[in-house]
């Protein structure tokens, strides 16, 4: 505590610079990040940190088949099969690079994004390079396009070399694009019959299309493309049949290469580039702000690429270590995918949400809310968890998610954090879903898209404000100062007026935030009490029998039928879980000495409730508790309560959860019970994870087998975080502790690694029987902590 003291004293004497300095650190903060890969649902795409802004990405289809423009690449999709793609390195700020390999389409894509400092968010280019596959014949159409969805001009110029974009917006400024192809390009082959046919277009190295659209229409760039190809397409096979007698052919690379279109109009907001080439290609985008210190060459991307792509090895090899740890060169570039993708996928969203101003009915109670509305439009800057599948913010996955990404980039994480907060209603409640908008809309079912205000979510954005605690506690009395600048960026890689500014400021801010969340599920989690009992404990809103989609682990099974008597240990962890936090945080804040000694007396409470309540000493597990009535009670000739608590015991991570969130004492004799379950492979144990359910229990396997067996990374990690934080060098159970964490650690990674070398990609969840992906992939959310995995890092 007397540490603790003194790190607070430090932070108040800079209070006052930090509240003069702050706006300013925080708008170049927001500069720096303000461009980016933040349209992570596509294969590429970018857009600024800006609402109704400039949007732009690429979309590509193979020539050989006259049915593939159907098929036009765009929006990341499982049905696409692509063979790989994903980022092999990212560093969240000025760098990305991945490979796309679609053999369906029979292309190879690399991207490499460069940004490059300035006014307004800077400018920044991509370079796309790639080759046709050796089986494509007539080669592949690309296309790139910016579309506005605000307020602003454009204008389009196209020449042989390039085409050219000029623009402005209240937001951006000025701005210039260019799309430049390279000059080896070589156009797709025409065939022999066509050589002599009249009207066949001549091949050029870039088309030019401007288009006038509905503003809200913008994101659906893919599909205002597909018409025009296929209307250009009909009215060249026309052409072709007359000119040939019907006999043709009909080429793909003939029929849809567009012509210059629409280079007048000065009301135009939505420009495709395209581009038909065979073999090897490149082409160049750049976008440049108005400051001329941005200024960017084509000349100069291969150069900026590499540096920055050093840049990005030493950085990671100072962060994680993984050579130090035994692993070789492609271990640790599998590593650095992982971490990659999970940057990668880091998106801004913008738009109306569709919410309930009326709880969720309790299940069996008919269903009379009103119908949803349309919230005010907000923004959110998040992770996602699956590009293909999952393209938008989860609150259950982002703690997660924020665990690696503070390591790499603290600034960044605290961003994501303080985005997610600022979602947060007055009464504590963040969507667990964040589904903002049309485009995010169309790739969620109706049925999924309302949020409910009754409805929580697992609140492990703790993690990320734990850490922090963590960091500053650890922060030695000697050279305080300096060190603080550590507390974020523990490389230095960042300003560290930043991080000393900062802190104080996010300290006070995360406790009011921390504090209202609590508050809510103490009052809207609330259960009834148990009969012959005063105390209650908690019951997660949004049952049905076979899901409890709120807890984050949805079909895992719990009482049947669901009952609004039920008690939830998970839930009773993570609100205890929630007090620890907030009691930490309080030490730190102004005037929370106050509040600091409330919440110490709450989870005083909440960790002799949690056994009274929910350990069963007959199964000597942690079990969930609902009622029902006694057995054989007469109302008229038996005294007492006419209803009876009984356990709902499921081995499985619901009965862990006391122990992954460290609440367990290390002496306790409950944890050496707990040890054993996970250890016994006729239980939890497997030679690829921890499974998610007993074999033993009932329902291991049945039904949509969800989280009834399959082993989940984000549960694991927690497992081997709490081993090493907790239980390793602490109380009677250290050897047993040690045995399991240094075996468990060993079959995560080495299965996990071994399913990205056979699929190139990474999963939802891994099979409890022979270790192999399953679920959506690429899954680069809280499976992408195996890398803290591989470095040790909880």
């Amino acid at each position: 505590m007397q540490l603790l003291g003194f790190v607070v004293a430090v932070l108040a004497a800079s209070s006052l610079a930090a509240s003069n300095d702050s706006d300013d650190i925080q708008r170049k903060l927001d500069s720096d990040l303000q461009w980016g890969t933040y349209r992570p649902n596509l294969y590429f795409g970018t857009r600024p940190r800006l609402p109704s802004s400039l949007l732009s990405g690429l979309i590509w289809f193979g020539l050989d088949n006259q049915r593939n423009w159907q098929n036009t690449r765009h929006s990341c999709e499982l049905g696409d099969n692509l063979l790989e793609y994903g980022y092999s390195r990212h560093n969240g700020r000025d760098f990305g690079e991945q490979l796309m390999v679609d053999q369906d389409q029979g292309v190879e894509i690399k991207s490499e994004f460069i940004k490059v400092p300035g006014e307004r968010g800077g400018s920044w280019a991509v370079r796309f390079s790639g080759r046709t596959l050796e089986e494509n014949v007539q080669g592949v159409s690309l296309a790139y396009y910016f579309g506005l969805e605000g307020n602003g001009t454009m204008a389009l110029d196209v020449s042989k070399r390039m085409a050219k974009i000029t623009g402005e917006t209240p937001d951006l400024g000025p701005f210039r694009i260019r799309i430049v192809p390279a000059k080896h390009n070589q156009s797709p082959p025409l065939h022999p019959a066509l050589q002599k046919t009249k009207g066949i277009p001549e091949a050029v190295k870039i088309a030019g299309i401007a288009m006038d659209v509905p503003k809200k229409n913008v994101w659906r760039a893919r599909d205002l493309f597909q018409e025009k190809l296929i209307k250009h397409a009909q009215q060249q096979a026309n052409a072709i049949l007359k000119n040939t007698d019907g006999k043709g052919p009909l080429t793909g690379s003939v029929l849809f290469q567009l012509e210059n279109e629409g280079e007048d109009s000065s009301n135009s907001n939505l420009f495709f580039a395209q581009m038909m080439v065979h073999g090897e290609f490149a082409f160049d985008v750049i976008y440049e702000c108005e400051d001329t210190s941005a200024a960017i060459k084509s000349g100069d991307i291969g150069a900026l690429a590499s540096n920055r792509r050093k840049e990005f090895d030493i950085q990671f090899d100072a962060v994680f270590g993984l050579g130090e740890k035994g692993f070789d060169e492609e271990e640790v570039e599998i590593a650095q995918k992982a971490l990659s993708s999970l940057i990668g996928g880091i998106g801004y969203f913008y738009g109306s949400s569709l919410v309930s101003d009326e709880p969720k009915p309790e299940y069996g109670d008919i269903d009379e809310t009103s119908e949803p509305r349309l919230s005010n439009p907000y923004s959110l800057f998040a992770g996602t968890p699956s590009r293909p599948f999952f393209p938008r913010g989860f609150l259950w996955d982002e703690g997660f998610q924020l665990l690696l990404l503070s390591r790499w980039d603290a600034d960044l994480s605290m961003d994501v954090l303080r985005s997610w907060y600022h979602t947060m209603d007055k009464n504590g409640w963040m969507a667990r879903e964040q589904i903002l908008g049309e485009e995010a809309r169309s790739k969620v079912p109706k049925e999924f898209q309302i949020q409910y205000p009754n409805f929580a979510n697992p609140p492990t954005l703790l993690f990320a404000v734990q850490a922090l605690v963590d960091r500053l506690e650890a922060v030695s009395t000697a050279g305080m100062v300096d060190q603080l600048a550590q507390v974020y960026s523990t490389q230095g890689r960042h300003n560290s007026a930043t991080e000393q500014t900062l802190t104080r400021e996010y300290m006070q801010d995360l406790l009011q935030y921390s504090s209202r969340q609590l508050e809510f599920f103490m009052r809207t989690q609330a259960g009834e009490p148990l009969p012959g009992s005063l105390e209650h404990g908690y019951r997660w809103r949004g049952r049905t029998v076979d899901h409890t989609l709120t807890s984050g682990i949805d079909d895992y099974p719990r009482a049947r039928p669901p009952s609004t008597r039920e008690l939830h240990v998970d839930l009773f962890s993570w609100v205890t879980y929630m007090l620890s936090v907030d009691t930490e945080l309080a030490a730190f804040a102004r005037n929370g000495l106050e509040l600091n000694q409330t919440r110490e007396q709450q989870l005083e409470l909440h960790l002799q409730l949690l056994d009274e309540l929910h350990w069963n000493s007959e199964r000597n597990m942690y079990c969930d508790v609902t009622v029902q009535p006694r057995d054989g009670y007469d109302e008229l000739e038996d005294e007492g309560e006419s209803e009876e608590s009984v356990f709902v015991c499921h081995k499985g991570y619901v009965s862990l959860f006391p122990m992954l969130l460290g609440l367990v004492p290390p002496e306790s004799p409950k944890l050496g019970h707990i040890l054993d379950m996970i250890e016994d492979p006729d239980e939890l144990w497997s030679e690829f994870g921890i499974r998610s359910l007993s074999t033993q229990d009932e329902f291991y396997g049945k039904g949509e087998d969800y989280w009834r067996g399959p082993i989940w990374i984000n549960i694991n990690y927690l497992v081997l975080s709490s081993l090493h934080k907790h239980y390793m060098s602490d109380g009677p159970h250290q050897e047993q502790a040690n045995r399991i964490y240094n075996k468990l650690r060993q079959n995560l990674v080495r299965n996990i690694l071994d399913q990205f070398r056979q699929t190139r990609f990474f999963w939802e969840q891994y099979n409890p029987h022979d270790g192999h992906g399953q679920g959506t992939h690429p899954f680069t959310g809280w499976t992408s902590l195996v890398v803290l995995i591989m470095a040790e890092k909880y």
